[in-house]
């Protein structure tokens, strides 16, 4: 037998080995075909036709209020409804501040402290504030406090359309979020309230020389700015009003250290589907990465969002193991529609913190929404218009639907953890 034809047995045999190999190993993987992704979808699309079967099927009590929210309302109410004493005495008490329940002081007053020393104290500088992707300021105050302003971009009437993260951010939506968190009971976020500022009179005589250079006159005159951020663009600018006057969100700037996360439910912004959009096991392999707290946490986080459609939290800070709810601005965008997959932590991992879901059912019948009208009336604000308040009870029922669906398919000890 010629050395030739032993050299071309060999290498026919050693192609066959590998071609045997390469069937294997694709068989043996576990690489979805694209009836299986077929089906994953149609799960996903499942499940919220069940929820949405448990909204239009809702118990009576989850649409009528309760006796029981009366205490906790007054206690807010009582918060509020307060007026400033001393400046320097409520800034020592924020300064000072060590709860392990909130971020800030939440009672005896100090929530309505708080809001009126940010509108009332003078402001000795103002910066660009360039982290971030959208235009925001840096007020310091006579009082050493840091303030973070996002200007208005726009008329609390107007509908954004397109998907849950489009447009600019919205100043009010980061207000409302304050009021929101406050009555959820979510209490680690930042205090804001809406601010006015005129610009010739309060802004320029203290802007800094940078942000100065990010400042444009415009057709009438009126002194305009794009700022310096990701996004900024000298053709994007903000201008005040009329009479001057510049409105905004005004939050109390965190002078923390905070872990930052990317966040397991992030959206790719684009066509492309992240894992737990496709995924129905998603969260069972999510909880041998991450602790239970942290999901439950996660879980409180995407039903704020979701009550203001918030579908922008792409990451997330953590102070002292919990989720700080920072960057709330795009929230409030369309009241007509309820992207459902803002509540995915929810329906996906079905288990809820049971302190949360006792908040929540203390809030039906419209409570929520008429708690946050009366807290906000104290600064002579008006956050939003009614179909948005409507908006927020309505899904507000679709939370309670989706804990009913969780129920209906694991039990109650499944679903509620302390």
């Amino acid at each position: 037998m010629s050395m030739n034809y032993m050299f071309g047995i060999s290498v026919f045999l050693l192609c066959l080995v590998l071609l045997n190999i390469y069937f294997f190993y694709n068989l043996s993987t576990t690489k979805p075909t694209p009836l299986i992704q077929s089906r994953k979808a149609e799960a996903m699309q499942n499940v919220h036709k069940e929820i949405n079967d448990h909204f239009a099927h809702l118990k009576k009590q989850y649409k009528i209020k309760t006796s029981k929210f009366t205490p906790v309302q007054q206690a807010l109410i009582a918060s509020f409804n307060s007026t400033i004493t001393e400046l320097e005495n409520i800034w020592n008490t924020v300064d000072n501040w060590v709860d392990n329940e909130s971020l800030f002081p939440d009672k005896n007053g100090d929530p309505g402290r708080i809001l009126h020393a940010i509108k009332s104290s003078p402001i000795a500088l103002v910066d660009n504030a360039p982290k971030g992707t959208q235009l925001k300021l840096l007020l310091i105050l006579e009082s050493k406090q840091k303030v973070l302003f996002k200007p208005k971009r726009y008329n609390l009437t107007e509908v954004i359309k397109g998907p849950v993260y489009a447009g600019f951010d919205r100043y009010n939506s980061e207000v409302f979020a304050y009021y929101l968190g406050m009555v959820l009971n979510m209490r680690w976020i930042a205090p804001a309230v809406t601010m006015r500022i005129n610009v010739e009179n309060d802004i320029l005589p203290v802007a800094t020389l940078g942000l100065k250079n990010t400042m444009v006159k415009n057709e009438v005159g009126a002194t305009c700015i794009y700022g310096k951020c990701y996004y900024c663009k000298i053709n994007e600018t903000v201008c005040p009003d009329n009479t001057g006057v510049l409105e905004g969100a005004a939050i109390l700037y965190l002078e923390k250290q905070f872990k930052v996360h990317k966040s397991p439910w992030r959206r790719s912004y684009s066509r492309k589907k992240m894992d737990w959009e496709k995924d129905t096991d998603f969260c069972k392999k999510l909880s041998h990465t991450l602790s239970l707290q942290r999901i439950l946490n996660l879980i409180d986080v995407a039903i704020f969002d979701f009550l203001i459609q918030n579908g922008d939290r792409h990451h997330y800070e953590v102070y002292k193991n919990r989720i700080v709810i920072l960057d709330n601005g795009k929230g409030l965008g369309n009241p007509m529609v309820d992207i459902l997959d803002v509540l995915a932590p929810l329906y996906q991992c079905c288990i809820i913190n049971l302190q949360t879901w006792q908040n929540l059912q203390l809030l039906s019948g419209g409570s929520l929404t008429e708690t946050i009208k009366i807290l906000s009336s104290f600064q002579g604000e008006k956050l939003a218009t009614e179909e948005h308040f409507e908006a927020i009870e309505r899904r507000l029922l679709k939370v309670y639907a989706t804990v009913q669906y969780c129920i209906e398919k694991y039990g109650t000890e499944k679903v509620f953890k302390h």
